[in-house]
């Protein structure tokens, strides 16, 4: 993934949970046109469709329902919309402002219509992050067709083979390889892992944050055991010291990594998340039992060879800022500055 440049990424469900308030949405409106009524999942699979789409998915409707149901939605989404409150998910806002720093191009091709797409990235003060929104009023055929990410591509001058599409639905991938991209399914979202699965995504990830890691080109398979088995760990940890830490430590180390291409960046990665985990034997010696920890872990020995496993140890262990020796390696060098970085909020939960 080193070759990717640029990031198109799907809105609801991925970037904003409007979950609620679309489902809320459409009940009303099925309700107000006495269409026959269908299960939460069946309504959570149109998303990602255009809103005149949906009566054809849902009751093989003409398109001249689909018009007034279109209208109707948006007359009772006005009025529904400040009754809910919608967020981010986990990560995202860091993670946009991040990938953004690291010099990655970044556009939304979204099924909503562009008016309100724009009122919702401005409310979130995230508009800087893109170079261009494409809603579903702006192409002639809307996902799964390629045409978003192609009207992307060709206005920003973008590179198929140098774009990732990023987004919860069967429709969002189908819709990225249509346009020759590299794809990520996020399984947060409105699809179901069957659906997802069956669109065969190029990568997939269960957590915003991961999204970083895999498109600056760390082993997927190492993110994902990463994830699921070692970032978990950190809950049990002192305040300071939990997966808002140990995040910020990858997330600085990668941006260090910036400056030294010459280094693994599957190692690196690895350090960063092992470097804490001594904790759970106390904090005296955390540093040397954290590098055991790696030492010893089974997966991390599949994946690299005895003397990179050293490297990783003994960087883990160069790690404390109170160490008072300098770090044997550019690796123990890199994670002891990514564990220095602390933001004012850290320094108060640690003094407190």
């Amino acid at each position: 993934m080193d070759n990717i440049r640029n990031i198109v990424f799907d809105f609801d469900g991925t970037l904003m949970d409007t979950a609620p308030l679309i489902l809320g949405t459409m009940k009303a409106t099925i309700e107000k046109l006495g269409l026959e009524p269908h299960t939460d999942e069946e309504y959570r699979a149109t998303i990602g469709l255009r809103l005149e789409e949906i009566p054809a998915a849902l009751w093989q409707a003409t398109p001249e329902v689909g018009k007034l149901y279109a209208a109707t939605y948006r007359r009772i989404f006005n009025e529904l919309k400040q009754s809910f409150q919608i967020e981010c998910f986990p990560g995202v806002i860091d993670t946009l402002k991040l990938l953004n720093a690291d010099g990655y191009r970044m556009a939304i091709a979204s099924s909503r219509n562009r008016k309100s797409l724009q009122e919702y990235v401005d409310s979130f003060d995230i508009s800087d992050c893109f170079t261009m929104l494409v809603g579903g009023d702006d192409v002639f055929q809307g996902k799964p067709a390629p045409d978003p990410v192609l009207k992307i591509l060709g206005s920003c001058g973008w590179k198929a083979t140098e774009t990732i599409t990023v987004g919860d639905a069967s429709v969002d991938i189908l819709m990225g390889r249509a346009a020759g991209t590299a794809t990520c399914a996020v399984t947060y979202g409105n699809g179901t892992m069957e659906e997802l699965l069956s669109s065969e995504p190029t990568f997939m990830t269960d957590t915003f944050n991961a999204l970083r890691p895999i498109v600056r080109g760390v082993n997927p398979e190492i993110v994902k055991y990463v994830e699921h088995s070692i970032i978990p760990r950190y809950d049990d940890f002192d305040k300071a010291h939990r997966r808002d830490h140990v995040r910020m430590v990858i997330d600085q180390s990668l941006c260090l990594l910036r400056r030294l291409p010459e280094l693994n960046i599957d190692m690196a990665y690895c350090i960063a998340t092992f470097h804490d985990l001594g904790l759970v034997d106390g904090r005296e010696k955390h540093h040397i039992a954290s590098g055991k920890i790696l030492e010893s872990d089974s997966f991390i020995r599949t994946y690299f060879t005895e003397q990179q496993i050293d490297i990783m140890k003994e960087a883990v262990e160069d790690h404390r800022a109170s160490g008072k020796t300098k770090p044997r390696s550019l690796y123990g060098m890199v994670v002891a500055d990514a564990d220095r970085f602390i933001e004012a909020e850290t320094i108060i939960r640690r003094t407190i």
